[in-house]
Order: structure tokens, then sequence, then C-alpha cells
């Protein structure tokens, strides 16, 4: 709309939109008429052609679309006219008084006293409008309370004005009528893509349009358009589309046939009572004109062709008392025959109709047509069963999407399926129940997408109770469901899916919403696992750690091995490392490895012990140490619940193969077996817990790096620890991603990057920083604590849960934080850091839709009191942590403000045996250059 808009004050009415149509068409519409192009003089309804090639001089002429604004003041006197008779005969009020209403015009009664050019005497007198040009018919009566109305609708209306409101851009006028062909009515509304289009149909999708429709069979168009709509054409029928058709409602489910259909034609399917009957006609044809008009058709020919061609005559298709012998009147449809067999008789019938050679094959039908019973049009439009005519179209629709299920059960991502769950759980249980058993059926086979469907379910559950029982997340160990999480743990999906499928459907037949919101969690759950066990595919990366006895390095008792990391900052590209995102899209993220107030705030040490049991110190830089004592296997397997105390060290412990839980052994016989003691272990972080700098990964991290160099293996390689501290995290049921690891882990600027697919594979590229670049860096980086927290597992759950809703939003936005971080990166490799602020204030705003709500309002105060001093800033983590980090651009932003002290860790994680250092930088051997960074942009193009 390219127009400009009256401003508003005293006198600005009704602003009315107008389109440009060709004059021809203009005749059957209103007109608006103005000099200046802004003010309105008059509208005329249905000028004739002369006035308007006199008028409008481009050939085109502004039509009323139907839309207008009305300002407040004239709505609310408008509002007021329903008071003042005879014009309160115009609302209920007149009609439930019993007197006879008053019909008025919204253009031509109400807003005609706003044009210029209207007069108070041609106006009262109704010498303009289409209402008072039909009132000479009314009688004297009738006349007189229009002129009434008239008087006080131009009294009340006066002081106001009209203005005309041209529509620009690919605005088109389109006028629904009976007088109008098919063609000229509804076809150029018609979609011009697939809904719901099956892959198994040998269509040419090119050419066919399809709409609710199950397609099991052959369709072949010519190169016409076709469009397909609320239909089932069965897989032993093959169709071949002679030119552009319209194919609406027809039931070929059971049949076998191969078909010709003509084109230029609307075919139409109506269900009645005791039987179904197919209708055609052409696209050009006037349904309501009289066959004796020099422009009346059938089939889009001449009557006098058809009936000479075809030998009908016109007493076979309409009585001699009939008056009216128009298309719709005709009796030329065949129903109770079977629908294969109407479509086969009107087709050699058209074909005839028009010049066919092949005559034979209609004379052969045309006994049949005479002999059989016949109805018109207008018969079966009265008699269609409009309620079955709805349930087919259910039925087609809930099939169509079962098929829609099948066919994309393998895909990762495309549209949400929300909206059609909710959908059917309006039409009752009974569908419900249907697409319940597709999904089950897709789980029984293991597959990528097999945590999605689970998703699916829990999706479809939802809805079904219908925003009651509570929230999603919550605790997913009932009793019940636990025997089918055990298996599907151990890989017996079938098994686990079929027991699911049994609880669920006795919970859904209780009723009660609170059972099925406890289902939707149970499958969320299943979900996990199924993530966790693709996350483990990274595994494979993680086997070279471990070295066989013969070449491992002991360490004497009381021998402490402590390791020290670095925390992290990501800069771009987070929450696209969490699975199952980081290998169903893939991720990308940009970090850097930081010390903060000159330490490396994670530490973690262990050492063998004398005694045959396990230690755990959880130390506090407050000071309040807690000391945990394991003796048993058992206080050991709770490692799953992240609360339980020591949860983390435990699932360390148990993945660096410490000790066995399905050994038959005790944990002390285990201990003295292999290694003659026990083992203490201390972890801190200096950390505030949700810091939003990756404490708890790199705790996971660091713990794990002390117990492999404890337990004899060489210092881990950086992949090692990063692939190792994913499937930890998995084991932990935290479901974090692999940008803590890789941010902390290894030290200085680094690109991580995973590929789509599994197994799971992370690869780091080390950015290089140059000594200007780095003491820059070191120079603008600001840190501070805001002390709102925010911890991420709930919020996690919740991302994850609407990312296989395929929630559009979400999925472009992560697919713009990959590609943030690939930006970023090459504005690091140039040491261009104002342009480096620029992708974080970016990356903030990406975060936000990610996480909303992650921006508390004093962080947002504080924000926007640095931004003037800042080239970026965003807070640290993935859901938007404690810390607040920026790239300064002056020192003036420090003043009263609370900083801790960061700066550039280039070492990375460090361990030591004994106090001699074993590992001192932990770096990667891959660099990052613009060629592989040109490579990598491409890839995610």
């Amino acid at each position: 709309m390219g127009h400009p808009t009256p401003s508003p004050g005293p006198g600005v009415g009704a602003l009315v939109c107008t389109v440009q149509t060709p004059l021809d068409v203009a005749t059957q519409h209103g007109v608006v008429l103005s000099r200046d192009s802004q003010h309105i003089n008059k509208m005329v309804y249905r000028m004739p052609l002369e006035d308007l090639k006199k008028t409008f001089r481009e050939e085109r002429a502004s039509v009323i679309s139907g839309a207008v604004y009305l300002s407040p003041p004239l709505t609310e006197t408008l509002l007021g006219l329903h008071t003042i008779p005879p014009l309160d005969r115009c609302t209920y009020y007149g009609m439930d008084s019993g007197v006879p209403s008053l019909q008025v015009s919204l253009y031509f009664d109400l807003l005609l006293p706003l044009c210029s050019d209207v007069s108070h005497e041609e106006y009262v007198n109704g010498q303009c409008g289409a209402t008072y040009a039909q009132a000479a018919s009314y009688s004297p009566l009738f006349q007189q309370e229009s002129r009434s109305a008239r008087l006080q609708i131009w009294k009340q209306l006066q002081g106001f004005n009209a203005f005309v409101y041209p529509l620009g851009g690919e605005v088109k006028h389109h006028y629904l009528g009976m007088n109008l062909p098919y063609k000229d009515s509804l076809l150029s509304l018609l979609p011009s893509s697939s809904i719901l289009y099956h892959e198994r149909c040998e269509a040419d999708s090119g050419n066919t349009v399809i709409v609710n429709t199950v397609l099991e069979g052959n369709i072949t168009t010519c190169g016409e358009k076709a469009y397909i709509f609320d239909s089932w054409i069965g897989r032993d029928v093959s169709l071949s589309l002679v030119g552009p058709s319209v194919l609406n409602g027809l039931w070929l489910m059971d049949c076998a046939a191969s078909l010709k259909i003509p084109g230029g034609c609307v075919w139409q399917q109506y269900t009645l009572a005791q039987c179904n009957v197919v209708t055609c006609h052409g696209w050009t044809d006037h349904l309501a004109l009289h066959h004796e008009e020099p422009t009346a058709t059938i089939f889009n020919t001449s009557w006098s062709v058809f009936l000479s061609r075809t030998r009908i005559q016109k007493e076979d298709l309409w009585e001699n008392s009939c008056k009216v012998q128009d298309l719709l009147s005709a009796k030329i449809f065949l129903p109770g025959l079977p629908i294969a067999e109407q479509i086969s008789i009107f087709s050699a019938l058209i074909r005839a109709a028009c010049g066919d050679s092949q005559q034979e094959d209609w004379k052969s039908k045309l006994v049949k047509w005479r002999a059989s019973s016949r109805m018109s049009l207008a018969e079966a439009i009265f008699n269609c069963d409009v309620k079955k005519v709805i349930q087919t179209q259910e039925m087609i629709f809930l099939e169509s999407f079962k098929q829609y299920l099948i066919k994309t059960a393998d895909d990762l991502g495309g549209m949400s399926l929300i909206p059609l769950f909710q959908y059917f759980v309006k039409r009752g249980l009974a569908p419900v129940n249907q697409v319940l058993h597709t999904l089950h059926t897709l789980l029984h086979v293991p597959r990528l997408s097999t945590s999605r469907l689970f998703s699916n379910v829990a999706d479809l559950l939802g809805c079904l109770a219908q925003g009651k029982g509570g929230l999603r997340s919550g605790p997913a160990g009932n009793p019940l469901w636990r025997s089918a999480l055990v298996e599907l743990k151990k890989g017996h999906q079938m098994e686990a899916v079929q027991q699911m499928l049994d609880v669920c459907e006795d919970w859904i037949s209780s009723g009660q919403p609170e059972n099925l919101i406890r289902a939707a969690r149970h499958y969320e759950r299943a979900s996990q696992i199924v993530i966790s066990q693709q996350v483990e595919t990274a595994d494979v990366h993680v086997s070279p750690m471990w070295v066989s006895p013969e070449v491992r390095h002991s360490v004497g008792v009381g021998v402490w091995v402590e390791a020290h990391s670095p925390a992290r900052l990501d800069l771009a590209g987070g929450w696209t490392d969490t699975p199952p995102i980081c290998y169903e899209q893939g991720g990308a993220v940009l970090n850097i490895a930081i010390k903060v107030n000159k330490k490396k705030p994670i530490g973690a040490r262990a050492r063998f012990i004398p005694e045959l049991q396990v230690v755990c110190v959880l130390r506090d830089c407050s000071g309040g140490d807690m000391r945990l004592t394991w003796s048993k296997l058992d206080h050991l397997r709770d490692y799953e619940n992240p609360v339980s105390p020591g949860a983390l060290v435990k699932a360390v412990l148990l993945y660096s193969r410490l000790v066995d839980l399905s050994h038959p052994d005790s944990l002390a016989s285990q201990l003295k077996d292999k290694y003659g003691g026990g083992v203490e272990v201390e972890v801190w972080s200096n950390l505030p817990q949700g810091s939003g700098l990756g404490g708890s990964s790199l705790l996971a991290g660091t713990l794990l790096a002390a117990l492999v160099v404890l337990l004899g293996h060489p210092p881990p390689a950086p992949s090692h620890l990063v692939h190792a501290t994913l499937c930890v995290e998995q084991w932990l049921t935290t479901g974090g991603g692999w940008q803590d690891q890789v941010g902390g882990l290894i030290g200085g600027a680094k690109l991580g990057f995973s590929h789509r697919g599994t197994p799971l594979s992370v690869t780091t590229y080390q950015i290089p920083l140059s000594l200007p670049c780095l003491e820059a860096l070191n120079g603008q980086l600001l840190l501070i604590y805001t002390g709102k927290v925010r911890l991420a597992r709930n919020l996690l759950q919740t991302v994850i849960r609407n990312w296989y809703a395929c929630d559009h939003t979400l999925t472009k936005c992560f697919s713009e934080l990959r590609f943030l971080a690939l930006q970023a990166a090459g504005t690091m490799l140039d040491g261009n850091l104002q342009g480096l602020g620029s992708c974080i204030s970016n990356y903030w705003r990406l975060k936000k839709m990610v996480a909303s709500g992650c921006e508390p309002g004093m962080v947002t105060k504080l924000m926007v009191s640095l931004e003037d001093h800042c080239h970026g800033m965003s807070l640290a983590g993935a859901g938007g942590g404690g810390y607040l980090y920026a790239l300064k651009t002056s020192q003036e932003c420090l003043e009263g403000l609370n900083c801790d002290h960061v700066e550039v860790d280039q070492q990375g994680l460090e361990v030591w045996v004994g106090g001699e250092k074993v590992l001192e930088r932990s770096q990667v051997e891959e660099t990052l250059t613009q060629a592989k960074l040109n490579t990598l942009i491409q890839e995610c193009k």
C-alpha cells in the first residue's frame, strides 16, 4: 500500500480502499470518482461502459474493494443511528418489534453523503446509489420511509469526508457470482501447490494440485493443470486427464478402472441418501443460462452442436412443463451406477460433443444412458447429504494424514503436527486412536527420527488433555512404565513401544487429563533415552583414549592427579550444539577459553587410598565443603538423577570404568582386584551455579581427565575429552551439548562444528590470534556478574519439545544461530573486534528468541546503560546465565561497576601428577583458515 494515508483530524470520516480493474469488469461494480486522487467526489454503482471510458482515460477504473476504514468519530456517529426512527428498523430491534425491516447500504447509503459532489436533493430523493435506483418499484410507503431515513443520515453525517485509498502491490479484485462461469469465479482461487501430496502416487506433481486427497493409483495430466480435491483414488485406478481438469469428491477406492477423462471440465461427486452421482460441466459454462441463449454452452460447446452430435433430444433433458431449461435443470446425470461407470459414460459423451472422432464409443453408451434413471445438477445439489459428505472428507483427511506420517517418518523437520493433532482431538477419540496407532507402528522400527516420533506422541497426548492436567515437564518414573523404558534402554524398541501403548491406552480410557499429561512425560522420557543413544554414538571417538593394561602407567597410593580448566565464553552459535539439534541440523559454536580473576576456575583431583571405598569431596569456595563416602555399588546407582548428591562425580566414575554396576562382585571387591585400594576425588568450581560459563560440563571433563590419568592412561587428547564429556552428560540425563568442553578444555579461540547425522562427531578448529588481536581482546573484554542465574535443564526440555514440534520461528532461529557462528569466526580471523561485537549482540537477540524471558529487567537496564560504550554484549550461556560479557569501546563504562577480571586462556586444560605437569597445553592440531571457513559456510547454506 504505497498511497499516503490522510492524517487523522476533523472531518476525516472514511478511507475507501479501491483496486484498479479493467473497465468491462468495473461495469458490474461500484466505482469511485476522485479529481485529486484523495477526496472522493462520488461513488457510482454499475456505471455504463461509455461513461467509464469518458471518466477513466487509462482504461482502468477505481473499483470499491470491500474494505473501508471508519474513523472513531464516524464510527460513534454511525452506531448512534440505530436509536433514530426509522433507522432503528435496520437492526434486530426493529425485527423483534414486529415491524418490517429497513435495508441500507454501507457505501451507497451511509458513505455517499460524505462525497463532495453529492447534493442534498439528489441524495434524499434517491437519485444515486444502487438501493435507491430500485426504489420506484417499491410501494409509496417504502419510498416515504426511505426518504425519511436518508434525511436523518444526511443530517447526522454532515462534516465528515470520504477519502480514496488505492491498494497497491499485487492486489486482485475477485468477484463471486452465479452468473459467472467456473473459470471466472472459482478457478483463479484454487491453490498453486499440493497439500498432503503422496509420493507413492505416480501423479505428475508439477501439474497436479492435490488437496485432502489420497492418491494411490496412477495419474497422468498431458502437461495441463489438474486440481484434485477431497478424493480417494485407489491403487487399481488409472486416470488420464486430457487437458485441464478439476476433480472434487471422487470416491474410487474399491474399484479397478482405467479412465480417460476429457479436459476443461469440473467433475463433482455428490453423496445422496441412497446412492452417489457424478456431475460434470465445462469451465466456461453458464449454469443458469437458458439453453437457447446465444452464449449458452454445455461442456464448453454450444447447445445446438451438443444436441446434434450426441443425438440427445431436448425431451430427454427437460419435461415439456419445465419452463427453466438450463444446464442446472437438465436431467443428464446418472445416479445409482458405479462411480467409474458414470465417469466412463460422461467421458464418452463429452468427447462426442466436442467432435472427437471416436463417436462409436458414445453410441454404445447412449442406449444405457437413455435407459438409466437420471437427475439434474440442481437435484443433485438439493438432495446432497451434507453430513455424509463432511464425514467422507474427514475420513480422507485422516487417511491422508496417516499416509503423510508414514511418508515423512524418516524425515527430520517438516511441518508442525500440533495444529493437526488439535483438529483430530476436536473430531473425537476415534481418529486420535488411529493417529496414535500409526505413530506406534512407525516406532516399531528403529530409525534416526525415533526420538521425534516419541515426542510426536507426547504432543498428541498433550493436545488430548486440552490444556488440563498440569505441566508437561515433570517426573517420568512411574512403575507401570518402568519396564518399557528399561527395554528401550536395552535396545528392545519394539517390545518397549508395545508396552508403552498398552499403558497409554489404559490411561487414555481413564478420561483424566492428569493421566494424559503423565503419559506424555513418559513418552518425552523415551525420546530423551533415544537421544542419549544417538549421542553415545560419539563414543567411537573416545575408544582410543583407553589403552591396554600392559602399557598403562601406574600412579602410587596417595599421589594426587590434579586437573585445572578455564571457563568459556560462548560468542555465537550456542544452542546448535545441543542434542538432537547438533546431529539433526548440525551445529557450529564460536567460543573462547577464559580465566576469571586470573585463575582457571574449574578443578578436580583424584588419588588412590588404602580404604576400599570411594570418597568424594565437593569443595565449596565459601568453605562449606561436603564429604561423601560410597562403600556399596547401590550408592552409585542414582547417577542418573542430577539432583542426587555427587551425581556428576558418580557418572564420571562409572564412565571412566572405575567399577562396573552390572558386575556381581561388590564395590570393595572390584576396587581391591583392580587397584588394591579405594579412590578419593575432590572437585571444585569457583563459579556460581548458573553462571553461564560452562561450569558443570567443564567440571565433568576436568574430573574425567584426572581419573583417566589416575587409572594409568595417557593424558587424553582434546577430541577424546570433548566426546567423552558429551557421553557423560547423557549418563547424567542433563542432556547438555558439546560447546562447554570445546570452549573451556581447549585453550584460545575455537570454532566447534558438528555435521548432520550419526555417529555424532565434533570437529574443533583453532582460530589463531595474533598478539595485537589477543591484547586488544583482553583489553576490551568485560565480565560482570549480575546475580540473576537461570538453570537450563527445564528450559532445555522445552526447547527440544518445540524443536520436535517444528516450531517455524525456532527452527529458523537455529539455522541463523549456526550461520552466525561462522560469520563471527570470520571476524576473528580478520581481527575485526567491532564486527565480532556486532555478531555478539545479534547472538543475544537470537538467544532471547530461543529462551524467552531470559533477560531480567535489571539486566535490561544494565545493557541499556552499556550499549553506547560497547561493540556488543550478551548474557553468557544458552539460557542466559548469571554473567554478562561485552566488548567495550572505552573505560568510561566501568565507573561504578563491579567487574571480574577476564582474559583469554591460551593453554586450556592442564594436568599434574604429584605436582609434575603432564599436560601443559590443550589445543587441537586443525587450524581454521579462510578457505576452510568458506567450505563450512557453503555447507550451512
